[in-house]
């Protein structure tokens, strides 16, 4: 998990080629039964650092009721609410929703202002012990038992606001 982060936030580092970063608003995720905490204080997160002086972190943790792939969506919806001017970029930008037992991740994308001198806001929406709860479910599970093992599991989100540039992609 770590890796898939660490990616994301290399993928927006390269992006930004000395852009200055707009004004952008981190969302609030209390409302979704999320805590803020330090980063350095997760499990996956943990070790994640921004590379630009412009960047924002931010990191909270929480078992949301419906799951971290619904938890993944309410970010999104919270960080557009917050930006209203943003564009989503999940597509061009992050991986598709991953659950195994190593790895259990989202990754959400908007793209604040332009690409030469907007910025691009992430969220990575991780389970907290994937082996864990993916080791609970059965070799052949249906999609119900997926969604009832992942409902009310420990998660950790980051949410990070770093310059973005033309070398972002096909955005």
């Amino acid at each position: 998990m770590r890796g898939l982060a660490a990616a994301v936030l290399a993928a927006a580092a390269l992006a930004a080629c000395g852009a200055s970063t707009p004004d952008t608003e981190l969302p609030d995720l209390s409302g979704l039964g999320l805590a803020s905490t330090p980063c350095e204080d997760t499990e996956q997160m943990a070790g994640i650092v921004a590379d630009q002086p412009d960047a924002v972190l931010a990191c909270w943790t929480g078992a949301p009721e419906d799951g971290f792939v619904d938890a993944a969506d309410a970010v999104l919806d919270l960080v557009l609410a917050a930006n209203p001017d943003a564009e989503d970029v999940t597509g061009a930008l992050c991986w598709d929703d991953t659950v195994t037992d190593a790895e259990a991740s989202a990754c959400r994308a908007v793209l604040v202002g332009d690409l030469e001198d907007g910025s691009i806001v992430s969220a990575v929406v991780a389970l907290a012990d994937p082996a864990g709860v993916v080791g609970g479910i059965s070799d052949e599970p249906t999609e119900d038992e997926v969604a009832e093992a992942l409902a009310g599991a420990d998660v950790e989100v980051l949410v990070f606001s770093e310059p973005a540039a033309a070398e972002t992609g096909d955005l």
